[in-house]
């Protein structure tokens, strides 16, 4: 029976104000889990968004280059398109955002824009198109779909989300969203739709704060693991060194 698994890294907020505020490593942070991740065999990445600041974009292609086989990116609400073409070719635009998808090993991956932080009708529209598929879907989008009961999650949500989540809840099979964005670490289910939120690869929120409040004590990411028709994800916590 056929076994992949790929990983998921997200935020990892490359020079910007956030890291550099909060006195975040965060290159570091980043090659320290390209190396695990290589280390375990792994060789497919998956960057969840909000990159950084474009002065670091040949510092996370290079490293990329350097830990991966294979990579697939989308836009945080901290992106912009041009900058980030500027260093990989968008596989596909849906009017000026990059949306695209493939099938592979029976299931169809759709890699979703959420950089504008509101859900545009085209972009709607090819969503319904893409999840007309036999298959079940593993959704990868910057922001969460399914609304997670924290403050947090109500302070910056995609506007329009709720129209992404009828579209998903009609398909006949399950359906995996891989997201980051609220740098907390989560993992729901609703009907057919599985949403796991992963930690950021700078630093997180207190996630039952009712303020913002930075923890720097971790920083991780996600392992998803396709065995037959069956999808599993570990998140993996890498404590940081005090």
């Amino acid at each position: 029976m056929m076994t992949r698994s790929f990983a998921f890294v997200t935020d990892p907020h490359l020079d910007d104000a956030f890291t550099r505020h909060n006195q975040v490593p965060a290159r570091e942070n980043l090659l320290l889990l390209l190396q695990e991740i290589a280390g375990k065999g792994i060789h497919e990445v998956v960057i969840g968004g909000d990159i950084g600041e474009p002065s670091s974009h040949t510092f996370l292609f290079d490293a990329l280059k350097e830990y991966t086989s294979a990579c697939k990116i989308i836009l945080g609400n901290f992106d912009k398109l041009e900058d980030v073409r500027q260093h990989y070719s968008a596989p596909g635009l849906v009017d000026g955002t990059m949306c695209y998808s493939e099938d592979r090993d029976g299931f169809r991956y759709i890699f979703f824009d959420s950089s504008s932080e509101v859900l545009a009708d085209a972009q709607l529209q090819w969503l319904e198109q893409e999840l007309k598929t036999a298959g079940k879907v593993l959704l990868f989008v910057h922001h969460p779909i399914v609304e997670i009961p924290i403050m947090l999650d109500a302070l910056q949500p995609l506007q329009g989300r709720e129209k992404i989540k009828a579209l998903l809840l009609k398909h006949p099979h399950a359906v995996y969203i891989f997201c980051g964005h609220l740098h907390v670490t989560d993992q729901r289910q609703e009907q057919n739709i599985h949403q796991t939120v992963t930690p950021a690869t700078s630093a997180q929120f207190v996630k039952e704060s009712t303020e913002v409040e930075v923890d720097r004590s971790y920083f991780g990411y996600s392992i998803v693991t396709i065995t037959g028709d069956t999808v599993t994800t570990e998140i993996v916590r890498r404590e940081r060194d005090r």
